[in-house]
């Protein structure tokens, strides 16, 4: 049995692993090399007499590489305070018909049925924040960030909404000038198409409650299309930032800059991408084309030491907003660990992938329901070897999905994982879950299996559909129902560990992350199912 113990080494606090077994000639060995770091600051050389007697660490750190910003403590104690205070939408300032309209989203998309719909704490803390000084002409820059599938696009959507109808309100005279003017009014900018849908379909349902018009310009929109919707005024428009830079290359826009003369509100959801290497250059040209913005808010689920840099940088009047639980995983998440080195195994990760599959599928949950599992990998290469070899060998119901994909074939092969898991009325005689199975306890794992692997490729797996990606679809998009993510590869950042298992233990649902690890897998890998035990932040 393995155990964590704080010791100091070089001035600094370390939590390192101690194995129980000794090598050959050897001491026990310490493995855990990585530190979790102490309190709220970062693990550093300590002050010389002071000695830190906090029995467990706040935040732990995972992977490599650059990791996550540590959460401010005053900004949590700050928060956790007003979230303990608020629990219903009418404690919030906001106009009687966009409360109305957005309960009404929040309850048609939950997939819990409840009688009382209360705001999350992601939501209670911006739309408290920014409706401070919602109608204030100045610019104002925020950050959200709040853990996964926390309700940040309903937390942005409100005070967006909100602005939106106020400015109808308060100022009549201003708004009888602009409601029939070629010009849009708020833009959301996302970083995939995939995301414009998903963000668009939700945007859409305030259109009849609210008379407002929205538009999502995403992959294959024509721009005839464009053309016709903005004449009419556009409210709300979806869309990346490389298609609104596309406005000023288009012959048949004069000046495109009038159009967007009139933005007021602009957020940035996935901000974190958005803002990366890669986006930040089309990103920022993108903000500057809208000068006479009141409102930049930029929204995520983590905040990356690299994206904090930036913002300072190119925002210094940024204002953070964060919840208790920012960089921790889903509280209602199991994490299991699955060690493809041991028996039956014997170092095939194929294998371990493949029993995992067929223990979900007999284990008895979600019964009547289709289940859905999205399984991660690093390369986007071992997608189609990894999604074959599940398919032919073993008889899933499997599709890969990578960045080489059209939008359209994207889009297909997402379906199934974006909505609701379907009833299923009649079950399959051909079905596997009908035999009985030896259970048998992995050494070393928290998984119990079923023995009968040689079955597996006879029977199709008709109750179970498998999605095999990479991080492309880790980021935002909202896999409703999805119960089970696992980890073919250890992520390589805390950044990708908490997107990836952020699939799933969404809004409060129950969710299990299985990741297989190796011989060679790193001791801080092996630690994450007694650190989401332990409620503690990834840093």
């Amino acid at each position: 049995m393995d155990i964590l113990r704080p010791v100091r080494v070089c001035g600094k606090l370390f939590v390192r692993q101690y194995a129980a077994k000794s090598m050959k000639n050897e001491r026990p060995r310490k493995a855990f090399k990585l530190a979790a770091s102490v309190g709220s600051k970062k693990v550093g050389r300590a002050k010389k007499g002071v000695k830190n007697n906090s029995k467990e660490p706040s935040t732990f750190h995972f992977g490599n590489f650059g990791g996550l910003k540590d959460t401010n403590a005053a900004e949590v104690e700050k928060s956790g305070r007003l979230i303990s205070k608020i629990t219903d939408f009418d404690q919030l300032k906001i106009l009687p018909l966009v409360r109305t309209t957005i309960k009404q989203i929040i309850a048609n998309e939950s997939l819990h049925r409840s009688p009382q719909i209360v705001p999350s704490p992601i939501q209670i803390v911006t739309i408290k924040k920014l409706a401070a000084s919602l109608m204030d002409p100045k610019l104002q820059v925020h950050a959200i960030a709040a853990e996964t599938g926390s309700g940040k696009t309903m937390a942005y959507l409100v005070p967006l909404l909100d602005y939106l109808k106020r400015q109808e309100i308060e100022t009549v005279e201003l708004w009888e000038t602009l409601r029939t003017k070629a010009i849009i009014r708020s833009v959301i900018l996302v970083p995939t198409h995939e995301l414009v849908d998903q963000v668009y379909r939700t945007v859409s349902k305030t259109e009849a409650s609210l008379g407002l018009n929205t538009y999502k310009w995403g992959a294959g929109s024509p721009y005839t299309e464009f053309l016709d919707k903005v004449k009419n005024r556009i409210d709300i428009l979806v869309t990346t930032p490389a298609k609104l830079l596309s406005l000023f290359n288009i012959r048949m826009i004069s000046r495109a800059d009038r159009l967007l003369s009139q933005v007021k509100f602009v957020v940035l959801d996935e901000a974190d991408t958005l803002m990366d290497q890669s986006w930040v250059e089309d990103t920022h040209h993108a903000i500057r084309k809208m000068p006479n913005a009141s409102h930049i808010v930029f929204c995520s689920a983590t905040i990356p030491n690299e994206f904090n840099k930036t913002l300072d940088r190119l925002f210094p009047t940024v204002v953070p907003i964060t919840t208790p639980r920012l960089h921790k995983l889903p509280s209602g998440l199991e994490f299991k660990m699955i060690d493809a080195s041991l028996s039956p195994y014997k170092g095939s990760k194929m294998k371990a992938l493949a029993q995992a599959l067929y223990a979900i599928v007999n284990d008895g949950s979600e019964a009547d329901y289709e289940k859905r599992c999205v399984v991660f990998v690093n390369e986007k290469k071992d997608v189609p070897k990894v999604a074959e070899k599940l398919r032919i060998t073993y008889g899933h119901d499997c599709v890969g999905l990578t960045g080489s994909d059209s939008a359209e074939e994207r889009a297909a092969s997402m379906e199934a994982f974006l909505n609701p898991p379907k009833l299923l009325k009649s079950l399959d005689a051909s079905a596997p879950i009908q035999k009985a199975a030896e259970k048998v306890r992995i050494p070393d794992s928290n998984l119990t299996i079923l023995s009968e692997q040689e079955d597996q490729a006879e029977k199709p797996m008709s109750r179970l559909k498998v999605l095999v990606t990479t991080d492309l679809m880790a980021r935002g998009l909202n896999f409703q129902g999805v119960r089970n993510v696992i980890l073919y590869d250890v992520p390589k950042t805390s950044i990708d560990l908490v997107h990836r298992a952020g699939r799933t233990g969404r809004m409060k649902q129950g969710g299990r992350v299985f990741m297989l690890v190796e011989k060679s897998t790193k001791s801080w890998a092996r630690a994450i199912p007694k650190i989401v035990k332990r409620n503690v932040a990834l840093s």
